[in-house]
């Protein structure tokens, strides 16, 4: 799972590394507002009933991101349709990369329009939300995995410096009650990191790497083209075939992702998307640079998924 993980932290810091967003960093770049109880206009019944409407015009719409430092703004990626619902987690897409709120629309400040045929046709019908029957564990409606910094190689750096008034909420949740916003310089701790994710549900077709015919399995992380499936509480790697798996679900969770739970030094404590500390935070202590990826003997550099 540590490799799952690592694998879709420099997923997403690469898709958010080629966001091209007219106004500041994709993270965000506004402070935003005063008091608490912020709420996100991605998810939730308007967001469902405008992805489940008839398509409208799109000729002028663009794909528009949800600001790490303040909920009601919306931000301009230069994003394909196909990609933005690929993306998004909140108006019924895919939330394959875990960068959370994302719309198609025709202003940062206009509804969320419906997906259109062309994009979605793959991915229709769309799957179930995940039951609840099976044993498999959810936390906000979704698969979660935590990782508590200072006890684990992937999260070593626990103290950083905030450069901007970061919003940090009582759940992984923009919609969720907001505790306190970090001040620009601030020092934090970084206490854990949480992923929460939409886990597909399979069932094995084959005796395949641990699996016997008939188990109900749920893929909940991808590295390149092996998934590490949840079997009755086992946690199986390496598993490229031997399943058949229902369609994907369309998300209406805006907790799906990458989450950090930060503790400041008066003693409050709060969750913030992990993007923040790409654009928002500093490492105080950082580590050494990790070494050079391998290269073949071609000169060419080494890729992980071949």
């Amino acid at each position: 799972m540590e490799a799952a993980e690592e694998f879709m932290r420099r997923r997403l810091a690469a898709v958010l590394a080629s966001c091209v967003v007219l106004l500041g960093a994709c993270g965000g770049s506004g402070g935003g507002g005063s008091g608490g109880g912020e709420s996100s206009s991605g998810g939730g019944e308007s967001a469902r009933a405008a992805a489940e409407s008839p398509p409208a015009q799109t000729t002028n719409a663009s794909c528009y991101r949800q600001s790490d430092l303040d909920p009601s703004t919306w931000e301009r990626l230069d994003w394909e349709e196909q990609s933005c619902f690929a993306e998004d987690s909140c108006n019924g897409g895919l939330g394959r990369s875990y960068i959370g709120c994302l719309k198609w629309a025709t202003g940062p400040d206009e509804p969320a329009l419906p997906w259109s045929a062309e994009v979605t046709a793959a991915d229709t019908p769309a799957g179930r939300p995940l039951p609840t029957d099976e044993g498999l564990p959810l936390e906000h409606g979704l698969f979660a995995t935590h990782t508590i910094c200072g006890e684990n190689s992937e999260c070593q750096v626990v103290r950083w410096r905030a450069n901007a008034r970061v919003p940090i909420y009582a759940e992984p949740n923009p919609t969720s009650r907001r505790v306190g916003r970090l001040d620009p310089d601030e020092i934090v701790v970084l206490v854990e990191r949480a992923r929460f994710v939409a886990a597909r549900r399979g069932v094995a077709v084959e005796a395949y790497n641990g699996m016997n015919v008939g188990d109900i399995v749920y893929a909940v992380a991808d590295v390149c083209k092996w998934h590490t499936v949840w079997r009755r509480g086992d946690l199986i790697e390496g598993i490229d075939g031997g399943v058949a798996w229902e369609p994907r679900q369309r998300l209406y969770n805006p907790s799906n992702g990458m989450w950090v739970r930060f503790e400041r030094a008066n003693g409050q404590s709060g969750w913030a998307r992990e993007s923040v500390l790409w654009g928002h935070l500093a490492q105080v202590d950082p580590p050494p640079p990790p070494p050079p990826p391998p290269v073949t003997e071609a000169g060419e550099e080494y890729d992980e998924c071949e």
